[in-house]
This record gives C-alpha cells, structure tokens and sequence, in this order.
C-alpha cells in the first residue's frame, strides 16, 4: 500500500526547493515501508526564532493497528532537520524487523571469545 503523508508547517514557509527534497526522501522512506498494509506519516515542522532552528517531529504509523515510530530532531534547515528525521526512524524500522526476525543482537558486536 502506498505511504500517506501529510507535511504541516508551523510558522514556517517552505521553498519549492526544500519542498521537494522532502517529498523525494518521504517516498524513498514509502518504498522501504511498501509491505505494510496502509502505512501513514505526519511530518510537523516548526520554526523557532529564539534557537534560529527548525525543528522536525515525524510519527509513522505501520498500520491500522500497527506500532507508531517518532522522530524528534532539530536542525538549522528545514530540509535537514526532515532528512534527520527520516533516517532515524527508518533505524527504528530497521531494528524492529530485525527484532521481528529473531535478530536481538541487532548492531551489537559479539562479546564471545574468539580461541
């Protein structure tokens, strides 16, 4: 099923540059989420002037009933605070299907002692 997304801007206008670049790395995330069955992202930016900052909150929902994944990051742009994002909650899928795979040692080095 293809992802739904949603992008909201809060005090904030986007360029059709970083409108774009945001869009094009939201489908590559679609693509890695293409097996779940109706998968929905809201991606929420907003600017604060005090920090000159944008900061991105992006919540994946897998499913109807699936697990949510939430990003929180902050970056000087809004095109890289979206890009931040989006990579940590691919780790996050990433690291639950290894889990769902029976992989529970999932980035962790072996600790056994080689002879």
């Amino acid at each position: 099923m293809p992802l739904t997304t949603r992008i909201e801007t809060h005090a904030l206008s986007l360029t059709p540059t970083d409108e774009r670049r945001i869009t094009h790395r939201l489908q590559a995330l679609a693509r890695r989420l293409g097996a779940r069955p109706e998968p929905s992202a809201v991606l929420v930016l907003t600017r604060h002037e005090d920090r000159r900052a944008v900061e991105a909150v992006l919540r994946v929902q897998l499913g109807p009933l699936g697990a949510h994944l939430v990003a929180h990051q902050t970056a000087a742009t809004a095109d890289h605070a979206a890009r931040l994002a989006i990579e940590e909650v691919e780790r996050q899928y990433e690291r639950r299907v290894a889990a769902q795979r029976g992989e529970p040692t999932f980035g962790v080095p072996s600790r056994r002692r080689l002879t």
